[in-house]
């Protein structure tokens, strides 16, 4: 009996793992990638992504839009599969995090122009003209939620929606007094403003209570030179106020795309930058966002040993079925544990639930004298021997049985010694 269980349950798994694996076994092959403004940063990140998908037979299609703020409403919106989303921009309800893969400095430059002096300590600001990126992009996202930090009301400043290459030309026009930029130091629209002598690239006050209250930033350090070594650009170290971009998705992602965009993310971004060490990313840190689960592992244990012999596709359908099997199995051990105990109990219940017709002869049989009342009680005896004698019982069981018909065998000649 607990062998056929067994095979049974042995079934039911394999069954289930059949159809998990068979579900959906090949990934699809157009994904729709949110990729923020056309050219721009995070667009040729995702340039470098589309690249490794296409070697797989994935075409990922880049979706330009207004920068992070968009992207989060096109994935909340299920119009994207994926994105790109900057540090401290919220992702609609579901939408799950495949690691956090760069650090953006938050790079503020500041040009003075006539009577107009751009202090270091941006609780001070007041009166200036701010690009401070176009409205639905994370730059203006990121500049709100600093401005807010620094205790500064909306009518302080004069907030122009210029980013990008827009705010790099007010800057450097004298449109702007100061520009805010959100980007990877390698932005192509960040060269004018580098190339432009009398902008210069803040080094704030009071960093750490500023990124204090900024919670979704970090303190990242720009050595000199970061930008370029002739003429080193910046001339001395800078510590700015950072945020960490991450890779978002859709929580029904296919499991084998959420394997291709990590392995991307591994070889775009493992080898590290002037501000960021080898190895650092991706990385499950910093991404204040629910977790993909085969994506943190494949974070934190690399590629399974079996994409030497199988396809993506396949190794991802069967470690996704393996993370849900888990949970699974450990439920399930301490109820295995209990079955020999339940089947033991089970075949004894055949034999021992006779005792109590057999007690209340027995009670019967010593309140009596009547003769007729024990012959009745003596042939129920015999009915009760013959009917556990007829039981199947599995070898190692059979002694409870004896044992029971040893009991009624002493009974029935205890009541015919009284009929007797």
């Amino acid at each position: 009996m607990f062998r056929v269980s067994a095979l049974i349950l042995a079934v039911v798994i394999a069954v289930t793992a059949l159809w998990w694996l068979s579900r959906d076994i090949l990934p699809p092959s157009t994904v729709r990638f949110a990729a923020g403004i056309e050219d721009g940063g995070y667009w040729r990140i995702a340039t470098k992504y589309r690249n490794i998908l296409a070697k797989d037979g994935i075409d990922l299609k880049l979706i330009a839009t207004a920068g992070s703020t968009e992207n989060a409403r096109l994935m909340a919106e299920g119009e994207a599969d994926a994105a790109l989303l900057q540090g401290g921009i919220a992702a609609g309800d579901g939408i799950e995090t495949l690691g956090a893969v760069f650090t953006e400095p938050l790079l503020i430059f500041a040009r003075p122009t006539a009577g107009v002096d751009v202090p270091n300590n941006p609780a001070q600001w007041s009166g200036l003209r701010i690009a401070a990126g176009a409205e639905g992009s994370g730059t203006r996202a990121a500049a709100r939620a600093f401005l807010h930090a620094a205790d500064l009301s909306d009518n302080a400043n004069t907030l122009l929606p210029l980013g990008g290459t827009d705010a790099a030309k007010a800057l450097t026009s004298g449109d702007a007094d100061v520009a805010l930029f959100v980007a990877p130091l390698s932005a192509p629209y960040l060269a004018p403003v580098l190339a432009d002598d009398e902008a210069t690239l803040l080094q704030l006050d009071h960093l750490v209570a500023l990124s204090r209250r900024m919670p979704q930033s970090i303190l990242v350090d720009v050595p000199s030179g970061a930008f370029a070594l002739n003429p080193p650009l910046p001339p001395r170290e800078r510590q700015l106020l950072g945020l960490v971009a991450r890779i978002v998705a859709q929580p029904e992602l296919h499991p084998a795309i959420v394997d291709r965009l990590v392995e991307a993310a591994r070889q775009v971004h493992k080898p590290g930058d002037v501000i960021t060490p080898e190895g650092r990313f991706p990385s499950m840190d910093n991404t204040s966002l629910p977790q993909d689960t085969y994506a943190r592992d494949l974070i934190a244990d690399g590629p399974s040993r079996l994409t030497a012999f199988l396809p993506y596709w396949v190794v991802a359908q069967i470690s996704r079925f393996a993370i849900l099997l888990l949970p699974i199995v450990f439920l399930l051990l301490p109820f295995l544990r209990t079955l020999p105990g339940l089947y033991k109990w089970s075949v004894r219940n055949r034999v021992f639930r006779h005792y109590a017709r057999i007690r209340e002869i027995d009670e019967a049989a010593s309140d009596t004298d009547d003769p007729e009342q024990l012959r009745a009680l003596e042939s129920e005896l015999a009915d009760l021997d013959r009917e556990i004698a007829s039981l199947k019982l599995p070898l190692p069981y059979r002694g409870y049985a004896y044992d029971a018909r040893l009991h009624i065998d002493l009974l029935r000649k205890r009541v015919a010694r009284r009929v007797e």
